[in-house]
């Protein structure tokens, strides 16, 4: 009887310990996951299960998080953040490869910002052939302005007016018009290749961004879980 006891009490233990531990673990897990994307820290990754031990079959009940300040790639994101219910993953795996990979998310959503300063300092970097470049934003129109050479030789004023959206799984700056003025002519045209600012294709957590909003010289993606 004393046996089946102490047997009871240290399942007892493991149990609270487990509750206690193994949503700490999942955030370590799923900060390292998101790291091959994010330079995040483990405090921006939060998780909840109840009880906490589920967390061992794979099964998060809720993943919360909350960035600021960080590169993704070569573009810097002013905010990130994103609420997700439902998270599975593969225990095993995660013991394999010590990197806890998710397979599925059930719902979520996501907001992420990047400042106007960071997309103008981006957006030259982008537009190839022109030197001197400045960027204006009008309401939720960009603008873009710089020199260009005409067959290598003559300097040009280039302007090209667009905005920003996604195309595919994309976020991209789109052209509407270009208007070149050199010589005492001007010339304007629609043909003028996007230019993509950011891939989300291999982005993590199953989320699909399906829009942009710029406002106030910020640039927000929004997005929701794809189970598609």
């Amino acid at each position: 009887m004393k046996k089946w006891i102490i047997v009871c009490v240290l399942a007892a233990v493991f149990l609270v310990g487990a509750n206690s531990f193994a949503p700490q673990l999942a955030e370590v897990g799923l900060s390292q996951a998101l790291s091959a994307k994010f330079n995040l820290q483990n405090d921006d990754v939060r998780v909840q299960a109840s009880p906490g031990a589920k967390i061992f079959l794979g099964d998060i009940d809720a993943v919360t998080v909350h960035a600021t300040n960080f590169m993704a790639g070569d573009l810097k994101f002013a905010n990130f953040d994103s609420n997700l219910y439902g998270v599975h993953f593969q225990p095993l795996q995660a013991l394999v490869y010590q990197e806890l990979r998710v397979t599925r998310v059930e719902s979520g959503d996501m907001a992420a910002s990047i400042r106007r300063e960071d997309l103008e300092d981006y957006l030259v970097k982008k537009i190839d052939g022109l030197t001197d470049p400045s960027v204006s934003f009008e309401g939720d129109s960009v603008r873009v302005q710089g020199k260009v050479k005409l067959g290598g030789l003559v300097s040009a004023r280039a302007d090209v007016r667009g905005h920003f959206g996604m195309k595919g799984t994309k976020l991209m700056f789109i052209p509407e018009t270009v208007t070149v003025e050199g010589l005492g002519m001007q010339v304007s045209t629609t043909k003028l290749a996007s230019a993509e600012i950011y891939d989300f294709t291999d982005f993590p957590l199953g989320i699909q961004p399906d829009r942009v909003v710029l406002h106030d010289g910020l640039l927000t993606i929004h997005g929701q879980v794809s189970n598609s």
